[in-house]
């Protein structure tokens, strides 16, 4: 099996990512074949703006539903990766 063959086979998942949310950050992140990634939603914001952030991410995932899915689970996980999608994981710090 070739690197290039097992990386498509793993299971890569970034354990966190903190950034500016975005169409073409979901395709970067299926060209690095990305199988899930855990997603900063809030770091210092109060619980307003956490809610805020939560619903701006879970809306610009709807929009990009092609590239991207919410996961929950690690049945999640692998349907996102069976879907060629990456799975996004809403984190917290």
């Amino acid at each position: 099996m070739s690197p290039a063959e097992l990386h498509a086979d793993s299971i890569v998942i970034d354990g966190l990512i903190i950034a500016k949310w975005n169409r073409e950050l979901f395709e970067d992140m299926r060209k690095g074949g990305l199988t899930a990634a855990n997603c900063t939603v809030s770091v210092w914001e109060g619980f307003q703006a956490t809610v805020n952030n939560i619903a701006a991410s879970q809306k610009l995932i709807r929009e990009n539903s092609d590239l991207v899915m919410q996961v929950r689970t690690t049945a999640d996980i692998l349907q996102a990766k069976q879907q060629g999608k990456t799975g996004l994981i809403l984190g917290f710090q």
